[in-house]
């Protein structure tokens, strides 16, 4: 009996050992400053969305919340940062939709697995993309851009930020779907040389996020033809989708996210989401980023985790058709 009353007494000890693992882990994380790795350089989109919700978090949170930007690689220096630190939830990885679902493929050689080196944490913020030609374009719709790529003698020229990029192979899947001419590519390092030749009339279109273009549009520097979008942009409310236009399956908005190393304990993932969400959802911040064109999307970790994979699944499609790699 005594025997069975020690085993007893010892199981339940263990039970709660369990039962308070969880919540003891919560109250004490984080128990030092936060890492916020970013793939791009200061002062880009991604920067500027890590330091706002720097900010807030470090309110949160209670401790010091730095943004360390490591760029390069195609987001593996920064990835390989993140990997290299404890599995904590103490340093988190902020980046887009490229090095979360099209470099894995784009790159011949790649570091990183999305899926299996990190632990998604919530989705942050998404900027859906439009279709812009130069001011003086013959071009006004999305029917005459396609009357006119028929036409032109060798098809019209489209912009991308680069081999791979979402401008890219979002020109690509607008090829196949427009039931257009010709259209071909020439890819550019990043948005702002590309937008200054298309400015300038050197390149026909392009597909770029709201949050670059609205400022050029409504200072008529260029003209919007359609959103690439299931729904309007809020900046650019009277500019049509193209569903709306009769152009079906072509949409994508660039999303950004935060992932953890892979094995970081629940509760401080929980701890993470609970905080960015609440960042996400505060009417200042909420104002700050709709103004700019971009969409709050706070998300669980488990509907993240599935919302990447099914992005992995899509753009790594595009990407074998398109053709386009990295060495």
């Amino acid at each position: 009996m005594n025997h069975f009353r020690r085993f007893t007494m010892g199981a339940l000890a263990a039970a709660a050992a369990l039962v308070i693992t969880g919540p003891a882990v919560a109250q004490d994380f984080p128990s030092k400053s936060v890492t916020l790795v970013v793939p791009f350089p200061p002062g880009g989109v991604t920067d500027q969305i890590a330091r706002v919700l720097a900010g807030k978090l470090q309110e949160d949170l209670r401790q010091t919340v730095i943004v360390d930007n490591k760029p390069g690689a195609g987001g593996q220096i920064a990835a390989q940062t993140v990997k290299t630190q404890p599995a904590d939830g103490h340093t988190v990885f902020v980046a887009a939709t490229e090095m979360f679902a099209v470099n894995p493929t784009l790159y011949r050689k790649f570091s990183y697995d999305p899926v299996k080196d990190f632990q998604p944490v919530t989705a942050l913020i998404s900027s859906p993309l439009v279709l812009v030609v130069p001011k003086g374009s013959p071009v006004s719709s999305v029917a005459e851009l396609v009357a006119a790529s028929k036409k032109k003698d060798g098809g019209l020229n489209f912009a991308s930020q680069g081999v791979g990029s979402i401008g890219h192979l979002l020109g690509e899947l607008y090829r196949s779907r427009s039931g257009g001419g010709d259209f071909h590519h020439v890819a550019y390092k990043g948005s702002a040389p590309a937008l200054q030749d298309l400015m300038g009339g050197q390149v026909d279109l392009m597909f770029d996020p709201v949050i670059t273009t609205a400022p050029l549009i409504q200072s008529g520097k260029l003209k919007a033809l359609a959103i690439a979008a299931p729904k309007r942009a809020a900046q650019l409310p009277e500019v049509r989708t193209l569903q709306e236009l009769g152009t079906t399956g072509v949409d994508a908005s660039v999303w950004f996210g935060a992932v953890v190393k892979a094995g970081t304990p629940a509760p401080a993932v929980a701890r993470l989401n609970e905080s960015l969400a609440k960042a996400l959802r505060s009417p200042d911040v909420v104002k700050r980023f709709t103004d700019q064109g971009l969409q709050p999307m706070p998300m669980s970790p488990e509907a993240f985790g599935t919302f990447m994979k099914e992005e992995i699944t899509r753009w790594s499609a595009l990407v074998k058709t398109s053709g386009a790699s990295v060495d």
